[in-house]
């Protein structure tokens, strides 16, 4: 709908892939899943595996006219710019990914995620949960029977987490879904793991939670 939006109006459709890109989701990019084609993607993070990078990647003939060739003067400047280290970083990050198999890897791991935590025993009289996700990006919504988020829950449970060595973070408007962003080399055994840790602690949460 936003690509047909943009090209009514010859607008640009700009995508923020910096959490998204390089197998995330199953996919190199999350745009992919709905075959989506963006004029720009700004790109980070996953991109060198850690090192500061970033980068905006656009069709040739948008970024030439953007990007005049400079004489002398800084056209853009950037806080992660291209260093050449973090240039040579992203190169064999990408190498990386490719010869491991790690987007495949990340939509296959992906399905185990989320089919582990849809079967947690979330069942409660206090709490309702709902678990959803795609690829190796996934996240646990916490709310009340009133439809109210379950935040306070949601950061005792974080923190709980963290006391058993696994960390998830406190995601959405109201900090009441735990994002689950495991690298993408995590094994089977290491989401069992945690999805059984989780379904301990949100248990017991739940056992303590007021109404």
């Amino acid at each position: 709908m936003l690509r047909q939006v943009c090209d009514e109006h010859k607008a640009l459709l700009i995508l923020d892939e910096i959490y998204t890109g390089f197998g995330r989701t199953g996919k190199w990019f999350a745009c992919e899943h709905s075959r989506t084609v963006p004029d720009l993607v700004c790109v980070g993070k996953a991109l060198t595996g850690g090192f500061p990078l970033s980068a905006c990647v656009g069709r040739a003939n948008l970024m030439d006219a953007a990007w005049p060739r400079s004489t002398g003067e800084a056209i853009h400047t950037s806080t992660f710019l291209g260093h050449p280290v973090g240039c040579a970083m992203a190169l064999e990050q990408i190498k990386e990914i490719q010869s491991k198999k790690l987007v495949a890897r990340s939509a296959r791991l992906g399905r185990l995620l989320l089919s582990a935590l849809q079967d947690l025993d979330a069942r409660s009289s206090t709490l309702k949960f709902h678990a959803r996700g795609v690829g190796l990006l996934a996240g646990v919504e916490l709310q009340r029977l009133n439809g109210k988020p379950a935040t306070a829950i949601a950061l005792q449970v974080t923190k709980q987490m963290l006391h058993r060595g696994f960390i998830v973070l406190p995601e959405g408007e109201h900090s009441n879904v735990l994002g689950f962003t495991p690298p993408l080399i995590i094994t089977g055994d290491q989401i069992h793991s945690a999805v059984s840790a989780l379904g301990d602690i949100l248990a017991e949460a739940m056992d303590h939670s007021e109404p």
